[in-house]
């Protein structure tokens, strides 16, 4: 495939017919035609005859069908959408979905036995781009016997998905008409003033996470008045729950199963903080199912938001992340049960 456009917000992709590969089909196609057109004229039509051209005729259509296919594929993140469209002899297949609930692109392989004209055995390796979202089935593209434009297409649409998730995966909402009480204001400035060395951290080590904080937005169904859970987790084992409206249960750390998670987070924030991006503010959620993350580290605070619906599926570390603070909130509910 090769690119038709490319900007910070769209990128689109287009294969084109290999004209030097539709001269085999179209050769056998017209054997048959003038095979059968000289079997007429000589009176010699018999089934023998019949079948072989039915079969030659039948794998050059069927050639030709395969070549004649092409492909425009658009990601679109102004639209929240991917799309591609294939054409063939027989009309063009269309399958969209939102770009928000991608989870994964793959190069996927296939091979097949072949004999090679010296009698041996030989593969032949096809190769295809896989998409991968939540609640659809797989998608691929077209296979291709040439895997470096594969894989060149494949590196051209993951480079696209990282640099738009850096432009627009980012924390944004100023929190604008959430229930925020006091104390939870004054809780979340003391998250983003917590040295390293208060969270079991070193000031020296300037890339390494040792804290991360996860705002959840919400809704109330009865009164459509907006709020947010926040969650934070340290270095230390530490973790803290503390819904804007209030309900907050400080200090998490004791209880072994917490720590353990809180370990993880910090694991799973080591691998991804080169997915996040600097931040210059502590914005919270401005929408409902809009989950950010907030990276500590002595260098800076790092972030990155994503929509709810793509994380409850664990397809990378983010989404990871989010089931280890859900198992953090889980205890954290069980304990204000029992005040």
């Amino acid at each position: 495939m090769k690119i038709v456009s490319q900007t910070t917000t769209e990128l689109r992709l287009q294969s084109s017919v290999n004209r030097q590969r539709l001269v085999l089909p179209a050769v056998m196609l017209g054997v048959v035609v003038v095979g059968l057109g000289i079997a007429v004229v000589a009176g010699a039509v018999n089934i023998p005859l019949l079948l072989i051209l039915g079969l030659v005729g039948g794998l050059g259509g069927t050639i030709l069908n395969d070549e004649c296919k092409s492909e425009v594929l658009t990601l679109d993140r102004g639209t929240d959408q991917i799309q591609c469209d294939r054409k063939t002899l027989w009309g063009t297949q269309q399958w969209q979905w939102p770009l928000s609930t991608l989870q994964d692109v793959s190069v996927v392989t296939r091979q097949r036995r072949r004999k090679k004209a010296n009698g041996n055995q030989g593969t032949q390796w096809f190769y295809s781009i896989q998409f991968v979202a939540q609640g659809q089935a797989p998608q691929e593209l077209l296979y291709s016997h040439d895997g470096d434009r594969v894989n060149a297409t494949y590196r051209t649409i993951h480079d696209f998905l990282k640099a738009t998730q850096a432009q627009t995966h980012l924390p944004s909402g100023r929190g604008t008409g959430l229930n925020i009480t006091s104390d939870y204001e004054r809780w979340r400035q003391t998250m983003f003033t917590r040295s390293p060395e208060q969270a079991g951290g070193v000031s020296a080590e300037r890339d390494r996470v040792y804290g991360v904080l996860m705002d959840v937005g919400m809704v109330d169904s009865s009164t459509s008045q907006l709020w947010a859970i926040s969650m934070s987790a340290w270095l230390s084992g530490e973790a803290d729950f503390f819904p804007t409206p209030g309900g907050a249960v400080i200090g998490l750390g004791s209880e072994p199963q917490v720590a353990e998670a809180a370990q993880t987070i910090l694991q799973l924030a080591q691998t991804a903080r080169a997915d996040a991006s600097r931040l210059p503010d502590q914005a919270l959620p401005d929408q409902p199912d809009l989950v950010q993350f907030w990276l500590f580290t002595p260098g800076g605070v790092y972030g990155v938001a994503d929509m709810l619906q793509r994380l409850r599926v664990p397809s990378n570390a983010w989404g990871q992340m989010f089931q280890q603070f859900s198992l953090i909130r889980q205890v954290a509910e069980q304990q204000l049960e029992q005040r």
